[in-house]
């Protein structure tokens, strides 16, 4: 199939575009868990998370629980350490799931209404039904939900069927997440190219249809691409594959980062720039391939079927983005359960222990396993406002920086908009004496435009 040109993507070749795309950040967590500290003092930090007057002054809330698994291991957890056939051990990682949640019932003292639930990671190579019933159980036992509860579970495309599906509807989800990866690569063997675990285009559609059909109101699958030696063929079979199933958004994410060129000796730089290239090559490639099926990118990697509710929300100018990503809800914590978890309640964040024995033995003292956290300065929260004024909107007003902050913009970010000016050049943003804009080309990469107001990143 040849692609038809899409405007503003068949001419990227800037050097500047090359150079700051490496680094693929999605900035739903700013500043990066890595800069959070274990200082901080996790009592006052649990007080101000489950106070009486944080309940009533945040009533948005939502549960994010971590099942961190061998195939899907913790974006901010070095290792996965459970396995799906280890179902003792699963036994006893639920039973401190349980423990956990009955500690923040206790600490929050009052019933608290959730219209979001996320199970992050493994959730059914991992947990069996039996297992994943007692949590959700436990879920409407502590906490109450609300009648247009959002319950977003996520599944291995290839371990999907029919019954696995339905079981999880029964459970209470109702957005799902396929991911699937793109193993059509060629074997380390001789002889004839043999291909592994080869998306199968009526299996795909299967899933999809199963998932309709059951109830699920979103489905999504998560791709990843830019994998080592991944073959643009194959890719774009992958490619046509998910598009044909039309599922309600797909999540593009990157494969093992390209930034390891920054760790890597003498020896391995090549590698890894050499994969560099490939992953934006791949990016750019799996770009154009989903425009042109007819699907609206939102930012961030993530693409829409045209009626779909975030892309009304974004024309309309009522999306936000937050540490779950897109949302049409504004400003909302977040109950973070499960090694490695990542909460939020209004200008602090926090993370638990990402070793399961640290976490079990915080638990076992009936303490909230919090390992750091950050309670953001004002710098902060204005640079993660402007952030994600780019992300949601592809704008960012001088003026409406300068309402909520007491600032002035243009001297505040004197820094950050003379390193614009390159960005400018290449055609990725549009800078005049009022705001900074996306162009269509840059919302491509607004993730990459929002490092330049990344304080973080530029010290270290």
């Amino acid at each position: 199939m040849y692609l038809r040109r899409t405007p503003g993507l068949h001419n990227i070749k800037s050097d500047i575009i090359r150079d700051i795309s490496y680094i693929d950040q999605d900035y739903t967590v700013y500043p990066a868990p890595n800069f959070f500290t274990e200082e901080i003092h996790v009592k006052k930090l649990a007080d101000r998370l489950y106070h009486p007057n944080s309940v009533r002054n945040r009533p948005h809330r939502a549960l994010c629980i971590h099942l961190p698994s061998n195939n899907s291991p913790s974006l901010y957890c070095n290792t996965p350490q459970l396995k799906h056939n280890e179902s003792a051990h699963i036994d006893r990682y639920t039973d401190y799931l349980l423990k956990e949640i009955g500690l923040i019932k206790k600490a929050f003292q009052n019933t608290v209404a959730l219209e979001q639930i996320y199970l992050e990671g493994g959730t059914t190579t991992l947990p069996s039904q039996s297992q994943l019933r007692r949590l959700i159980d436990a879920i409407g036992q502590n906490f109450s939900l609300r009648k247009n509860l959002l319950f977003r579970t996520t599944i291995a495309l290839p371990l999907a069927d029919h019954h696995s599906i339905n079981k999880l509807y029964e459970l209470g989800a109702n957005d799902l997440t396929l991911c699937l990866k793109d193993n059509n690569l060629p074997r380390q063997s001789t002889g004839p190219r043999k291909l592994a675990n080869t998306p199968n285009e009526n299996k795909t559609q299967e899933v999809v249809a199963t998932a309709r059909k059951a109830g699920f109101d979103i489905i999504r699958i998560k791709l990843l691409y830019g994998q080592e030696k991944q073959n643009e063929g194959h890719w774009g079979d992958t490619l046509d594959i998910v598009v044909a199933a039309q599922p309600d958004l797909i999540n593009l994410q990157c494969g093992p980062s390209a930034s390891v060129a920054e760790k890597a000796d003498n020896a391995r730089l090549t590698t890894a720039f050499s994969l560099i290239e490939e992953q934006f090559d791949s990016r750019l490639y799996s770009i154009r391939h989903l425009i042109n099926a007819g699907y609206i990118h939102i930012g961030m990697n993530l693409f829409a079927r045209q009626d779909n509710y975030l892309v009304t929300a974004q024309r309309q100018g009522r999306l936000h983005y937050d540490l779950l990503g897109y949302s049409i809800l504004p400003d909302y914590d977040v109950i973070a359960v499960g090694i490695s978890a990542i909460g939020k309640s209004g200008s602090a964040l926090y993370q638990n222990h990402s070793e399961l024995l640290h976490y079990y033995n915080q638990l076992d003292q009936n303490k909230l396993p919090i390992m750091r956290g950050l309670e953001l300065s004002p710098d902060d929260l204005l640079r993660r406002s402007v952030m994600y004024a780019l992300i949601c909107h592809s704008v960012i007003s001088f003026e409406s920086a300068e309402t909520y902050f007491p600032i002035d913009f243009k001297q505040y970010f004197a820094h950050e908009l003379s390193v614009l000016t390159a960005y400018e050049k290449a055609g990725l943003v549009t800078i005049n004496e009022e705001e900074i804009a996306v162009t269509p080309t840059g919302k491509l990469f607004v993730g990459n435009i929002c490092q330049v107001f990344d304080q973080y990143l530029r010290n270290n």
